[in-house]
């Protein structure tokens, strides 16, 4: 009698052992791979906007002796049309920083 009593017991427990590791993966698992997907930038939901976000940068107009600045949200490796002491001119807006937070503009004409 005993050694059903104890049959019993153990095939209980191994049960909710089993039961308990199921259910704790079932909810891990998923957490998991969604974690994954976004640190490899496969976003879910809505929340991010299709392109990258547009911000206001300031750019230097390299060999000018007019205004020698640009404010822009366009991205880098954009050409810009600038008229400076009645010429027109054209640049190309690099993604190179500058000490003072500005970003080079390049004379392409």
């Amino acid at each position: 009698m005993f050694p059903a009593l104890l049959t019993d017991i153990l095939s209980g427990a191994l049960i909710a052992t089993c039961s308990t590791a199921l259910l704790a993966g079932a909810t891990t698992v998923p957490r998991r791979l969604r974690a994954r997907w976004t640190a490899r930038g496969q976003v879910t939901g809505t929340t991010a906007p299709s392109e990258g976000a547009r911000m206001l940068r300031r750019y230097t107009l390299l060999r000018t002796s007019g205004p020698g600045q640009y404010d822009t949200t366009r991205s880098s490796g954009t050409v810009i049309t600038h008229h400076i002491d009645g010429r027109t001119q054209r640049f190309e807006l690099t993604d190179v920083p500058f000490g003072d937070g500005t970003y080079a503009a390049e004379p392409i004409d």
